[in-house]
Protein backbone atom coordinates (compact mmCIF):
# COMPACT_ATOMS: atom_id res chain seq x y z
CA UNK A 1 0.00 0.00 0.00
CA UNK A 2 1.21 3.36 -1.04
CA UNK A 3 2.42 5.91 1.81
CA UNK A 4 -0.09 8.20 0.86
CA UNK A 5 -2.79 5.31 0.67
CA UNK A 6 -1.81 3.59 4.80
CA UNK A 7 -2.34 7.09 6.19
CA UNK A 8 -5.76 8.10 4.16
CA UNK A 9 -6.76 4.89 6.07
CA UNK A 10 -5.37 5.39 9.35
CA UNK A 11 -7.00 9.03 9.27
CA UNK A 12 -10.64 7.27 8.31
CA UNK A 13 -9.89 5.08 11.06
CA UNK A 14 -9.12 7.81 13.78
CA UNK A 15 -12.08 9.18 12.20
CA UNK A 16 -14.54 6.23 12.57
CA UNK A 17 -13.25 5.83 15.98
CA UNK A 18 -14.31 9.10 16.99
CA UNK A 19 -17.91 9.06 15.52
CA UNK A 20 -18.97 5.59 15.51
CA UNK A 21 -18.90 2.98 18.79
CA UNK A 22 -20.00 -0.38 19.83
CA UNK A 23 -22.99 -0.52 22.20
CA UNK A 24 -22.45 -0.78 25.83
CA UNK A 25 -23.63 -4.40 25.99
CA UNK A 26 -21.17 -5.25 23.36
CA UNK A 27 -18.26 -3.75 25.33
CA UNK A 28 -19.00 -5.21 28.68
CA UNK A 29 -19.31 -8.85 26.76
CA UNK A 30 -16.12 -7.77 25.07
CA UNK A 31 -14.62 -7.49 28.72
CA UNK A 32 -16.50 -10.44 30.13
CA UNK A 33 -15.21 -13.38 27.71
CA UNK A 34 -11.86 -12.00 27.88
CA UNK A 35 -11.80 -13.14 31.36
CA UNK A 36 -9.45 -16.12 32.08
CA UNK A 37 -13.28 -17.96 33.39
CA UNK A 38 -16.40 -16.72 31.69
CA UNK A 39 -19.16 -16.26 33.70
CA UNK A 40 -22.30 -17.23 31.88
CA UNK A 41 -24.50 -15.72 34.15
CA UNK A 42 -22.61 -12.19 33.87
CA UNK A 43 -22.88 -12.63 30.38
CA UNK A 44 -26.50 -13.68 30.66
CA UNK A 45 -27.12 -10.52 33.19
CA UNK A 46 -25.07 -8.10 30.59
CA UNK A 47 -27.34 -9.10 27.71
CA UNK A 48 -30.83 -8.81 29.13
CA UNK A 49 -30.29 -5.45 29.73
CA UNK A 50 -31.27 -4.52 26.03
CA UNK A 51 -34.26 -6.73 25.10
CA UNK A 52 -34.30 -5.65 22.04
CA UNK A 53 -30.77 -7.76 21.56
CA UNK A 54 -31.97 -10.34 23.82
CA UNK A 55 -35.52 -11.10 21.65
CA UNK A 56 -32.96 -10.92 18.26
CA UNK A 57 -30.38 -13.22 19.28
CA UNK A 58 -33.12 -15.72 20.77
CA UNK A 59 -35.09 -15.64 17.19
CA UNK A 60 -31.49 -16.42 15.19
CA UNK A 61 -30.87 -19.14 18.00
CA UNK A 62 -34.26 -20.67 17.17
CA UNK A 63 -33.81 -20.69 13.33
CA UNK A 64 -32.82 -23.39 10.69
CA UNK A 65 -29.73 -21.83 10.64
CA UNK A 66 -28.75 -23.28 14.14
CA UNK A 67 -30.61 -26.85 13.58
CA UNK A 68 -31.43 -26.75 17.75
CA UNK A 69 -33.08 -29.87 18.62
CA UNK A 70 -35.07 -28.20 20.77
CA UNK A 71 -36.69 -24.48 21.03
CA UNK A 72 -34.74 -21.96 23.50
CA UNK A 73 -36.86 -20.10 25.28
CA UNK A 74 -34.43 -18.24 27.36
CA UNK A 75 -30.86 -16.79 27.65
CA UNK A 76 -29.80 -19.55 29.86
CA UNK A 77 -30.86 -22.72 27.73
CA UNK A 78 -28.88 -20.36 24.60
CA UNK A 79 -25.53 -20.58 26.74
CA UNK A 80 -26.24 -24.06 27.70
CA UNK A 81 -26.62 -25.71 23.77
CA UNK A 82 -24.56 -22.63 22.27
CA UNK A 83 -21.64 -21.97 25.01
CA UNK A 84 -20.46 -18.54 25.59
CA UNK A 85 -18.42 -18.13 22.64
CA UNK A 86 -20.66 -18.64 20.02
CA UNK A 87 -23.18 -16.56 22.45
CA UNK A 88 -20.41 -13.96 22.62
CA UNK A 89 -20.37 -13.57 18.53
CA UNK A 90 -24.23 -13.60 18.16
CA UNK A 91 -24.25 -9.93 20.72
CA UNK A 92 -21.10 -8.36 18.30
CA UNK A 93 -22.70 -9.19 15.59
CA UNK A 94 -25.67 -7.90 16.39
CA UNK A 95 -24.46 -4.91 18.32
CA UNK A 96 -23.48 -2.35 15.48
CA UNK A 97 -23.37 1.27 15.80
CA UNK A 98 -27.15 2.52 14.60
CA UNK A 99 -24.94 5.57 13.32
CA UNK A 100 -23.34 3.80 10.72
CA UNK A 101 -26.87 3.07 8.75
CA UNK A 102 -28.04 6.58 8.72
CA UNK A 103 -28.63 8.77 5.98
CA UNK A 104 -27.81 5.20 3.67
CA UNK A 105 -30.39 4.93 0.37
CA UNK A 106 -32.75 2.26 0.90
CA UNK A 107 -31.70 1.03 -2.37
CA UNK A 108 -27.63 0.98 -1.46
CA UNK A 109 -28.72 -0.64 2.34
CA UNK A 110 -31.22 -3.53 0.53
CA UNK A 111 -27.94 -4.45 -1.51
CA UNK A 112 -25.47 -4.20 1.06
CA UNK A 113 -27.65 -6.71 3.54
CA UNK A 114 -28.72 -9.12 0.64
CA UNK A 115 -24.72 -9.52 0.56
CA UNK A 116 -23.95 -9.36 4.24
CA UNK A 117 -26.31 -11.90 4.82
CA UNK A 118 -25.83 -14.12 2.10
CA UNK A 119 -21.90 -14.36 3.00
CA UNK A 120 -22.73 -14.77 6.88
CA UNK A 121 -25.00 -17.64 5.36
CA UNK A 122 -23.02 -19.05 2.89
CA UNK A 123 -19.77 -18.76 5.32
CA UNK A 124 -21.68 -21.24 8.46
CA UNK A 125 -22.52 -23.61 6.05
CA UNK A 126 -19.22 -23.82 4.04
CA UNK A 127 -17.36 -24.26 7.63
CA UNK A 128 -19.87 -26.93 8.70
CA UNK A 129 -20.00 -28.88 5.60
CA UNK A 130 -16.47 -28.06 4.33
CA UNK A 131 -14.04 -28.14 7.44
CA UNK A 132 -16.22 -29.85 9.87
CA UNK A 133 -16.00 -26.75 12.05
CA UNK A 134 -18.08 -24.51 14.17
CA UNK A 135 -19.59 -21.62 11.58
CA UNK A 136 -20.24 -18.99 13.95
CA UNK A 137 -16.89 -17.22 13.88
CA UNK A 138 -17.44 -17.54 9.91
CA UNK A 139 -21.10 -16.10 10.37
CA UNK A 140 -20.12 -12.73 12.03
CA UNK A 141 -16.93 -12.21 10.37
CA UNK A 142 -19.51 -12.35 6.83
CA UNK A 143 -21.75 -10.89 8.79
CA UNK A 144 -19.14 -7.73 9.60
CA UNK A 145 -17.13 -7.48 6.45
CA UNK A 146 -18.59 -4.95 4.72
CA UNK A 147 -19.13 -2.18 7.64
CA UNK A 148 -16.40 -0.48 6.09
CA UNK A 149 -18.46 0.07 2.62
CA UNK A 150 -20.93 1.83 5.18
CA UNK A 151 -18.38 3.92 6.51
CA UNK A 152 -17.60 5.21 3.51
CA UNK A 153 -21.07 5.87 2.09
CA UNK A 154 -20.71 8.16 5.34
CA UNK A 155 -17.24 9.67 4.73
CA UNK A 156 -16.97 10.14 1.52
CA UNK A 157 -20.47 10.25 0.14
CA UNK A 158 -21.62 10.98 -3.39
CA UNK A 159 -17.92 9.92 -5.36
CA UNK A 160 -18.15 6.61 -3.64
CA UNK A 161 -22.28 6.10 -3.71
CA UNK A 162 -21.60 6.48 -7.15
CA UNK A 163 -18.68 3.87 -7.61
CA UNK A 164 -21.07 1.72 -5.27
CA UNK A 165 -24.33 2.07 -8.00
CA UNK A 166 -21.78 1.81 -11.39
CA UNK A 167 -20.15 -1.33 -9.60
CA UNK A 168 -23.49 -3.13 -9.17
CA UNK A 169 -25.20 -2.30 -12.04
CA UNK A 170 -22.22 -3.63 -14.09
CA UNK A 171 -21.13 -6.52 -12.55
CA UNK A 172 -17.52 -5.37 -11.62
CA UNK A 173 -15.16 -6.17 -9.22
CA UNK A 174 -15.64 -3.57 -6.17
CA UNK A 175 -12.52 -4.27 -4.26
CA UNK A 176 -10.31 -3.44 -7.42
CA UNK A 177 -11.98 -0.86 -8.23
CA UNK A 178 -11.82 0.92 -4.62
CA UNK A 179 -7.92 -0.30 -4.59
CA UNK A 180 -7.53 2.00 -8.39
CA UNK A 181 -9.26 4.57 -6.71
CA UNK A 182 -8.03 5.17 -3.31
CA UNK A 183 -5.12 2.81 -2.64
CA UNK A 184 -7.31 0.26 -0.11
CA UNK A 185 -10.92 -1.39 -0.38
CA UNK A 186 -13.58 -1.40 2.10
CA UNK A 187 -12.50 -4.17 3.88
CA UNK A 188 -9.04 -3.82 4.52
CA UNK A 189 -11.04 -0.55 6.22
CA UNK A 190 -13.64 -3.04 8.21
CA UNK A 191 -10.45 -4.73 9.56
CA UNK A 192 -8.96 -1.47 11.01
CA UNK A 193 -12.09 -0.78 12.32
CA UNK A 194 -12.80 -3.82 14.30
CA UNK A 195 -9.61 -3.84 15.56
CA UNK A 196 -10.15 -0.27 16.94
CA UNK A 197 -13.21 -2.24 18.88
CA UNK A 198 -10.91 -4.59 20.09
CA UNK A 199 -12.73 -7.66 18.58
CA UNK A 200 -11.28 -11.03 18.96
CA UNK A 201 -7.88 -11.11 16.83
CA UNK A 202 -9.12 -13.75 14.21
CA UNK A 203 -11.98 -12.45 13.84
CA UNK A 204 -10.46 -9.62 12.68
CA UNK A 205 -7.17 -11.38 10.93
CA UNK A 206 -10.25 -13.44 8.81
CA UNK A 207 -12.00 -10.24 7.69
CA UNK A 208 -9.48 -8.73 6.10
CA UNK A 209 -7.35 -11.29 4.19
CA UNK A 210 -7.48 -11.69 0.48
CA UNK A 211 -4.71 -13.85 -1.94
CA UNK A 212 -5.77 -10.94 -4.37
CA UNK A 213 -4.11 -7.98 -2.35
CA UNK A 214 -0.46 -7.47 -3.74
CA UNK A 215 2.10 -9.66 -1.96
CA UNK A 216 -0.59 -11.82 -0.54
CA UNK A 217 -0.28 -14.40 -2.80
CA UNK A 218 3.12 -15.33 -1.30
CA UNK A 219 2.00 -14.83 2.20
CA UNK A 220 1.78 -18.45 4.61
CA UNK A 221 -1.32 -20.42 4.34
CA UNK A 222 -4.27 -18.66 6.20
CA UNK A 223 -5.40 -19.87 8.92
CA UNK A 224 -8.93 -21.67 8.19
CA UNK A 225 -10.95 -19.09 9.49
CA UNK A 226 -9.45 -16.46 6.82
CA UNK A 227 -10.27 -19.01 3.96
CA UNK A 228 -13.55 -20.20 4.79
CA UNK A 229 -14.62 -16.52 4.65
CA UNK A 230 -13.00 -15.71 1.42
CA UNK A 231 -14.88 -18.10 0.05
CA UNK A 232 -17.93 -16.69 1.48
CA UNK A 233 -17.45 -13.84 -0.43
CA UNK A 234 -16.91 -15.20 -3.52
CA UNK A 235 -20.25 -17.02 -3.17
CA UNK A 236 -21.83 -13.73 -2.43
CA UNK A 237 -20.09 -12.00 -5.28
CA UNK A 238 -21.57 -14.87 -7.48
CA UNK A 239 -25.42 -14.96 -6.06
CA UNK A 240 -25.90 -11.51 -4.14
CA UNK A 241 -24.25 -9.25 -6.67
CA UNK A 242 -25.01 -11.69 -9.66
CA UNK A 243 -21.36 -11.79 -11.05
CA UNK A 244 -20.94 -15.22 -12.71
CA UNK A 245 -17.42 -14.48 -13.88
CA UNK A 246 -16.21 -15.37 -10.43
CA UNK A 247 -16.95 -18.84 -10.50
CA UNK A 248 -13.95 -20.46 -12.06
CA UNK A 249 -12.27 -17.97 -9.11
CA UNK A 250 -14.57 -19.83 -6.47
CA UNK A 251 -14.15 -23.02 -7.53
CA UNK A 252 -10.57 -22.60 -7.94
CA UNK A 253 -9.61 -21.56 -4.73
CA UNK A 254 -11.94 -23.72 -3.38
CA UNK A 255 -10.53 -26.90 -4.53
CA UNK A 256 -7.14 -25.57 -3.38
CA UNK A 257 -8.72 -24.99 0.32
CA UNK A 258 -10.79 -27.84 0.66
CA UNK A 259 -11.48 -30.50 -2.49
CA UNK A 260 -14.83 -27.94 -3.48
CA UNK A 261 -16.77 -30.44 -5.95
CA UNK A 262 -19.45 -28.79 -8.62
CA UNK A 263 -21.68 -31.09 -6.71
CA UNK A 264 -20.85 -29.89 -3.43
CA UNK A 265 -21.22 -26.54 -4.07
CA UNK A 266 -24.77 -27.11 -5.67
CA UNK A 267 -25.79 -28.67 -2.30
CA UNK A 268 -24.25 -25.11 -0.60
CA UNK A 269 -26.66 -23.13 -2.90
CA UNK A 270 -29.60 -25.57 -2.63
CA UNK A 271 -30.90 -24.14 0.84
CA UNK A 272 -28.89 -21.08 0.86
CA UNK A 273 -31.72 -18.39 -0.33
CA UNK A 274 -34.25 -19.74 1.90
CA UNK A 275 -32.06 -19.43 4.84
CA UNK A 276 -30.63 -16.12 4.08
CA UNK A 277 -34.71 -14.89 3.53
CA UNK A 278 -35.88 -16.36 7.12
CA UNK A 279 -32.52 -14.40 8.55
CA UNK A 280 -33.31 -11.50 6.90
CA UNK A 281 -37.04 -11.92 8.19
CA UNK A 282 -35.38 -12.45 11.83
CA UNK A 283 -33.89 -9.55 11.78
CA UNK A 284 -36.86 -7.35 10.65
CA UNK A 285 -34.76 -6.34 7.33
CA UNK A 286 -36.08 -6.12 3.93
CA UNK A 287 -34.48 -7.21 1.30
CA UNK A 288 -34.22 -6.79 -2.31
CA UNK A 289 -35.73 -9.04 -4.71
CA UNK A 290 -33.43 -10.86 -7.22
CA UNK A 291 -32.86 -13.66 -9.36
CA UNK A 292 -33.11 -17.14 -7.75
CA UNK A 293 -29.47 -18.69 -6.16
CA UNK A 294 -30.05 -21.62 -8.18
CA UNK A 295 -30.79 -19.99 -11.51
CA UNK A 296 -27.97 -17.95 -10.94
CA UNK A 297 -25.31 -21.30 -10.09
CA UNK A 298 -26.73 -22.80 -13.24
CA UNK A 299 -26.14 -20.03 -15.44
CA UNK A 300 -22.66 -19.44 -14.30
CA UNK A 301 -22.01 -23.18 -15.04
CA UNK A 302 -23.31 -22.70 -18.67
CA UNK A 303 -20.53 -19.58 -18.82
CA UNK A 304 -17.74 -21.71 -17.87
CA UNK A 305 -19.07 -24.49 -19.76
CA UNK A 306 -18.70 -22.16 -22.85
CA UNK A 307 -14.82 -22.28 -22.59
CA UNK A 308 -14.33 -25.58 -21.23
CA UNK A 309 -11.46 -25.60 -23.26
CA UNK A 310 -9.85 -23.28 -21.65
CA UNK A 311 -7.60 -23.47 -18.04
CA UNK A 312 -8.87 -21.13 -15.31
CA UNK A 313 -5.95 -19.10 -15.25
CA UNK A 314 -6.96 -18.48 -18.91
CA UNK A 315 -10.12 -17.58 -18.98
CA UNK A 316 -9.64 -15.15 -16.38
CA UNK A 317 -6.87 -13.56 -17.93
CA UNK A 318 -9.34 -13.43 -20.57
CA UNK A 319 -12.26 -11.68 -19.01
CA UNK A 320 -9.80 -9.25 -17.31
CA UNK A 321 -8.53 -8.50 -20.47
CA UNK A 322 -11.98 -8.42 -22.29
CA UNK A 323 -12.94 -5.79 -19.57
CA UNK A 324 -10.08 -3.74 -19.28
CA UNK A 325 -11.48 -1.15 -21.94
CA UNK A 326 -15.34 -1.38 -19.54
CA UNK A 327 -13.06 -0.57 -16.52
CA UNK A 328 -11.32 2.56 -17.71
CA UNK A 329 -14.28 4.21 -18.68
CA UNK A 330 -16.00 2.88 -15.54
CA UNK A 331 -12.68 4.45 -13.20
CA UNK A 332 -12.98 7.93 -15.31
CA UNK A 333 -16.56 8.02 -14.43
CA UNK A 334 -15.85 7.94 -10.81
CA UNK A 335 -12.40 9.87 -10.78
CA UNK A 336 -14.43 12.38 -8.10
CA UNK A 337 -13.85 9.41 -5.85
CA UNK A 338 -9.80 9.90 -5.67
CA UNK A 339 -10.30 13.35 -5.04
CA UNK A 340 -12.95 12.90 -2.31
CA UNK A 341 -10.85 10.47 -0.41
CA UNK A 342 -7.55 12.75 -0.78
CA UNK A 343 -9.32 16.03 0.44
CA UNK A 344 -11.20 13.90 3.07
CA UNK A 345 -7.42 12.51 4.34
CA UNK A 346 -5.89 15.68 3.74
CA UNK A 347 -7.95 18.82 5.42
CA UNK A 348 -8.14 18.74 9.05
CA UNK A 349 -11.25 16.84 10.06
CA UNK A 350 -14.35 19.02 11.56
CA UNK A 351 -13.94 19.99 14.71
CA UNK A 352 -16.29 18.22 16.70
CA UNK A 353 -17.81 19.33 19.98
CA UNK A 354 -16.33 17.75 23.30
CA UNK A 355 -19.08 15.60 23.84
CA UNK A 356 -18.76 13.97 20.60
CA UNK A 357 -15.01 13.57 21.27
CA UNK A 358 -15.80 12.09 24.75
CA UNK A 359 -18.43 9.65 23.13
CA UNK A 360 -15.93 8.80 20.36
CA UNK A 361 -12.35 8.39 21.50
CA UNK A 362 -13.73 7.26 24.72
CA UNK A 363 -15.81 5.19 22.52
CA UNK A 364 -19.24 5.78 24.66
CA UNK A 365 -21.77 3.65 24.37
CA UNK A 366 -24.18 4.01 21.61
CA UNK A 367 -27.98 4.79 22.22
CA UNK A 368 -26.92 5.96 26.08
CA UNK A 369 -28.84 9.19 25.78
CA UNK A 370 -28.37 12.40 23.91
CA UNK A 371 -25.37 14.93 26.10
CA UNK A 372 -26.81 17.67 27.15
CA UNK A 373 -26.59 20.99 25.17
CA UNK A 374 -24.21 23.55 26.02
CA UNK A 375 -25.47 26.37 28.15
CA UNK A 376 -27.33 29.81 26.68
CA UNK A 377 -24.53 31.50 24.94
CA UNK A 378 -21.87 28.51 24.40
CA UNK A 379 -22.59 27.87 20.52
CA UNK A 380 -20.85 25.48 19.25
CA UNK A 381 -18.70 28.29 17.07
CA UNK A 382 -18.39 30.28 20.19
CA UNK A 383 -16.48 26.93 21.98
CA UNK A 384 -14.82 25.92 19.38
CA UNK A 385 -12.35 29.11 18.68
CA UNK A 386 -12.16 29.26 22.41
CA UNK A 387 -10.43 25.41 22.39
CA UNK A 388 -8.12 26.16 19.58
CA UNK A 389 -6.77 28.77 21.49
CA UNK A 390 -6.96 27.30 24.63
CA UNK A 391 -3.88 26.96 27.03
CA UNK A 392 -3.90 23.94 26.29
CA UNK A 393 -2.11 24.75 23.47
CA UNK A 394 -3.96 21.62 21.56
CA UNK A 395 -2.72 20.81 18.15
CA UNK A 396 -5.35 20.07 15.41
CA UNK A 397 -7.62 16.37 16.08
CA UNK A 398 -5.63 14.94 12.70
CA UNK A 399 -2.01 16.76 13.88
CA UNK A 400 -2.16 15.23 17.73
CA UNK A 401 -3.35 11.82 16.50
CA UNK A 402 -0.29 11.54 14.15
CA UNK A 403 1.61 12.86 16.55
CA UNK A 404 0.43 9.64 18.62
CA UNK A 405 0.66 7.21 16.85
CA UNK A 406 4.34 8.10 15.81
CA UNK A 407 5.61 8.71 19.36
CA UNK A 408 3.95 5.01 20.17
CA UNK A 409 5.82 3.38 17.28
CA UNK A 410 9.19 4.68 18.57
CA UNK A 411 8.13 3.64 22.17
CA UNK A 412 7.24 0.25 20.97
CA UNK A 413 10.69 0.34 18.77
CA UNK A 414 12.77 1.09 21.83
CA UNK A 415 10.60 -1.15 24.63
CA UNK A 416 11.52 -4.29 22.02
CA UNK A 417 15.20 -3.57 21.90
CA UNK A 418 15.36 -2.81 25.51
CA UNK A 419 13.17 -5.81 26.34
CA UNK A 420 10.84 -4.00 28.78
CA UNK A 421 7.35 -2.91 29.20
CA UNK A 422 5.42 -0.30 27.47
CA UNK A 423 2.34 1.22 28.68
CA UNK A 424 -0.43 3.46 27.84
CA UNK A 425 -2.63 5.86 30.34
CA UNK A 426 -5.40 7.42 28.60
CA UNK A 427 -7.69 10.45 30.21
CA UNK A 428 -10.82 11.82 29.55
CA UNK A 429 -13.23 14.10 31.06
CA UNK A 430 -16.47 12.49 32.00
CA UNK A 431 -20.16 14.51 30.78
CA UNK A 432 -18.08 17.29 29.31
CA UNK A 433 -20.59 19.12 27.80
CA UNK A 434 -22.15 19.05 31.69
CA UNK A 435 -19.00 20.50 32.81
CA UNK A 436 -19.10 23.36 30.20
CA UNK A 437 -22.84 24.10 31.05
CA UNK A 438 -21.95 24.42 34.30
CA UNK A 439 -18.73 25.78 34.43
CA UNK A 440 -18.52 28.12 31.38
CA UNK A 441 -15.70 27.66 28.70
CA UNK A 442 -13.00 28.90 30.70
CA UNK A 443 -13.67 26.80 33.95
CA UNK A 444 -13.35 23.70 31.52
CA UNK A 445 -10.03 25.71 30.32
CA UNK A 446 -8.70 25.48 33.85
CA UNK A 447 -9.66 22.15 34.36
CA UNK A 448 -8.09 20.83 31.57
CA UNK A 449 -4.66 22.67 32.56
CA UNK A 450 -4.80 21.19 35.83
CA UNK A 451 -5.52 17.45 33.94
CA UNK A 452 -2.07 18.29 31.82
CA UNK A 453 -0.06 19.57 34.60
CA UNK A 454 -1.07 16.87 36.69
CA UNK A 455 0.10 14.30 33.52
CA UNK A 456 3.07 16.67 33.17
CA UNK A 457 4.01 15.86 36.83
CA UNK A 458 3.85 12.02 36.61
CA UNK A 459 7.60 11.52 37.64
CA UNK A 460 8.10 8.35 35.60
CA UNK A 461 11.01 8.66 33.54
CA UNK A 462 10.89 9.06 29.36
CA UNK A 463 7.35 9.87 30.01
CA UNK A 464 5.59 11.09 26.73
CA UNK A 465 2.68 13.10 27.53
CA UNK A 466 0.27 14.54 24.13
CA UNK A 467 -3.15 15.62 23.64
CA UNK A 468 -6.26 12.71 23.37
CA UNK A 469 -9.29 14.18 21.96
CA UNK A 470 -10.23 17.57 23.00
CA UNK A 471 -10.84 16.31 26.73
CA UNK A 472 -7.94 14.52 27.82
CA UNK A 473 -4.71 13.51 27.61
CA UNK A 474 -2.46 10.10 26.49
CA UNK A 475 0.80 9.06 28.29
CA UNK A 476 3.06 6.99 27.22
CA UNK A 477 5.30 5.33 29.82
CA UNK A 478 8.27 3.23 28.45
CA UNK A 479 9.92 0.78 30.92
CA UNK A 480 6.34 0.81 32.76
CA UNK A 481 4.30 -2.69 34.08
CA UNK A 482 0.85 -2.65 34.34
CA UNK A 483 1.09 -2.28 38.42
CA UNK A 484 3.12 1.58 37.90
CA UNK A 485 1.13 2.32 35.21
CA UNK A 486 -2.48 1.65 36.99
CA UNK A 487 -0.98 3.74 40.16
CA UNK A 488 -0.17 6.64 37.68
CA UNK A 489 -3.52 6.46 36.40
CA UNK A 490 -4.54 6.23 40.41
CA UNK A 491 -2.58 9.43 41.32
CA UNK A 492 -4.36 11.68 38.34
CA UNK A 493 -8.27 10.50 39.43
CA UNK A 494 -7.04 12.13 42.35
CA UNK A 495 -5.62 15.26 41.48
CA UNK A 496 -8.51 16.04 39.36
CA UNK A 497 -10.94 15.34 42.71
CA UNK A 498 -8.58 17.78 44.60
CA UNK A 499 -8.80 20.37 41.28
CA UNK A 500 -12.32 19.91 40.59
CA UNK A 501 -13.93 22.78 42.66
CA UNK A 502 -11.65 24.87 39.90
CA UNK A 503 -14.55 27.22 37.60
CA UNK A 504 -17.20 25.67 39.53
CA UNK A 505 -20.03 27.14 40.59
CA UNK A 506 -21.83 25.97 43.34
CA UNK A 507 -24.22 23.06 43.04
CA UNK A 508 -22.41 22.31 39.87
CA UNK A 509 -21.70 18.52 39.14
CA UNK A 510 -18.16 17.72 40.66
CA UNK A 511 -15.45 17.07 37.73
CA UNK A 512 -14.69 13.65 37.49
CA UNK A 513 -12.20 11.63 35.34
CA UNK A 514 -11.57 8.35 33.27
CA UNK A 515 -8.88 6.22 33.14
CA UNK A 516 -7.80 3.51 30.89
CA UNK A 517 -4.63 1.60 31.19
CA UNK A 518 -3.11 -0.72 28.03
CA UNK A 519 0.32 -2.26 28.57
CA UNK A 520 2.37 -4.83 27.04
CA UNK A 521 4.87 -7.06 28.68
CA UNK A 522 7.23 -6.56 26.41
CA UNK A 523 6.61 -5.67 22.24
CA UNK A 524 7.40 -8.64 20.42
CA UNK A 525 8.94 -8.26 16.77
CA UNK A 526 6.11 -6.94 14.34
CA UNK A 527 4.05 -5.63 17.20
CA UNK A 528 1.28 -3.16 16.01
CA UNK A 529 1.28 0.11 18.10
CA UNK A 530 -2.16 0.90 17.27
CA UNK A 531 -2.90 -2.69 19.24
CA UNK A 532 -1.48 -1.39 22.33
CA UNK A 533 -3.39 2.34 21.86
CA UNK A 534 -6.55 0.00 21.07
CA UNK A 535 -6.52 -1.65 24.51
CA UNK A 536 -6.28 1.62 26.53
CA UNK A 537 -9.39 2.81 24.39
CA UNK A 538 -11.15 -0.24 25.29
CA UNK A 539 -10.42 0.11 29.08
CA UNK A 540 -10.87 3.92 28.70
CA UNK A 541 -14.37 3.18 27.15
CA UNK A 542 -15.21 0.91 29.88
CA UNK A 543 -14.47 3.46 32.62
CA UNK A 544 -16.89 5.56 31.13
CA UNK A 545 -19.12 3.32 30.67
CA UNK A 546 -19.20 2.24 34.44
CA UNK A 547 -20.15 6.01 35.12
CA UNK A 548 -17.01 7.75 35.11
CA UNK A 549 -14.16 8.18 37.96
CA UNK A 550 -12.55 4.95 37.41
CA UNK A 551 -9.90 3.00 36.14
CA UNK A 552 -9.63 0.09 34.02
CA UNK A 553 -6.57 -1.47 32.91
CA UNK A 554 -5.58 -4.40 30.35
CA UNK A 555 -2.23 -6.08 29.74
CA UNK A 556 -1.81 -7.80 26.65
CA UNK A 557 1.29 -10.47 26.64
Amino acid sequence: MRNDSAAMLERLVVRAGQLFSLPVVAIQVLELTNSPQVDNRAIKECIENDPALTGKILRVVNSSLFGLSREVSDLNQAIALLGSKPLKLLVLGFSLPNSLFASVESEILGHYWRHALTKAVAGREISETLWNLPGDEAFIAGLLQDLGLLLLIQQVGEPYVLLLKKVWAEGKDMAALETESMGFDHAELTTRLLGHWGLPAALVEAVGWDPQRQGAANAEKPAALSQIVYLAELVAQLLADNRPQVLPMLMQYGREYRQLTEEKLERLVDNLQNKVKQLADVLSLQLPEGTDYRDILLAAHGRLSAVAAETVEDMLTAQVNASAAQEDNLLAEVSGLSKAISGLAAKPKEKLSPAAVAAGSAMRPAGGGESPSPAPGFTRTALESAQTSSSTGAPTETAAADALMAKLASAVASCRISRCALSVVLVEFDRVDDLIAARGIEGFQRLMKALRNACGAAGHPGTVCLPHGEAGFALILPDCERRKAVEIGGDLLHAISRAAPLGATPGARAASLSVGVGTVAMPPKNFPPRDLFATASRCLYGSHASGGGVLKSLEIY
